[in-house]
């Protein structure tokens, strides 16, 4: 039976309202400004006072590079063993979410501009037009969206900040990418739909014209607000205190592998790399470990 198995002793003040993994260690964002950074145990390691206020986004790259955002207009970083905070950029813009492909950073702002960095230089800006709540990119693709519909963009190659609309799908924040393959690129694409309250998945492919593969309708009874993959197991979570959990994937179709109550409004999830676990992050201030096998 799904159950939550691990809840910290310690807690942010206010909302957690993002969270992030590498290796062992679960790096948590928050409405104080604050960053903790705790072991897959949930004992708390560090916190450092990253913000001056409400911290939007999270997101690790391959060595273990952490970027945050905040609503103080700053991305600012930190790097193994997390004790001094450095400042990217400071702008008068909402960076709402964050993606690293690797050691590549991608951003995206409340007015549609994706950016992305390279040994943390500004290379390009995109103008999608549409707010970025989430995001994600891979392999010259960029995927964005925020209430309406998901939006797949490829960069043009060798021009400064031209690209080219793929496919447009209806769907709202959150999205994930879903199930490595060996050519790089992930081989689904999981994102809400409409309502809120279910998601769909769809082929990752061009060929296959991103086709809807699946629908996962009214599954949950509030708004999703988080989506995250160990890249066999999907896990939905939202507004109705539920974790929930999906399996089979490659088969086209879902299998539920149950459910776990939070007791409080579930803002994030991300999974570890060295464990089948789900670390939820919660507006209580606590962070949760739930394990579904």
């Amino acid at each position: 039976m799904p159950a939550i198995d691990k809840v910290s002793t310690e807690k942010h003040e206010g909302d957690i309202v993002c969270i992030a993994s590498y290796g062992d260690q679960i790096f948590t964002g928050g409405a104080d400004g604050k960053i903790k950074i705790w072991d897959k145990d949930l004992n708390l390691v560090k916190s450092v006072d990253a913000h001056e206020s409400y911290i939007y986004a999270l997101a690790v790259n391959s060595k273990g590079k952490l970027y945050s955002s905040s609503c103080d207009g700053c991305v600012k970083f930190m790097q193994p063993p997390y004790d001094k905070v450095e400042e990217l950029l400071r702008c008068d813009d909402v960076i709402q979410s964050m993606y690293c492909e690797g050691d590549v950073l991608f951003t995206g702002d409340d007015k549609g501009v994706v950016s992305n960095w390279e040994n943390d230089k500004m290379i390009f800006k995109y103008n999608l037009v549409e707010e970025v709540k989430s995001l994600a990119a891979e392999k010259g693709w960029i995927y964005t969206v925020r209430d309406l519909d998901m939006v797949i963009s490829e960069i043009v190659q060798g021009k400064s900040g031209k690209y080219v609309t793929k496919a447009v799908l209806p769907g709202k924040s959150p999205l994930c990418l879903v199930t490595s393959t060996d050519d790089g690129r992930h081989k689904y694409i999981a994102v809400a739909d409409r309502t809120g309250k279910g998601f769909f998945i769809a082929s990752n492919s061009m060929a296959d014209k991103f086709k809807v593969l699946i629908e996962q309708q009214d599954c949950h009874e509030m708004i999703i607000n988080a989506i995250c993959t160990d890249d066999t197991h999907l896990y939905t979570g939202g507004y109705d205190n539920k974790v929930k959990g999906w399996s089979d994937l490659s088969q086209g179709k879902l299998k539920a592998l149950g459910e776990v109550d939070t007791g409080s409004c579930v803002n994030a999830l991300c999974c570890c790399a060295n464990n089948k676990a789900v670390y939820i992050a919660c507006s209580d201030g606590l962070v949760r470990r739930a394990n579904f096998l």
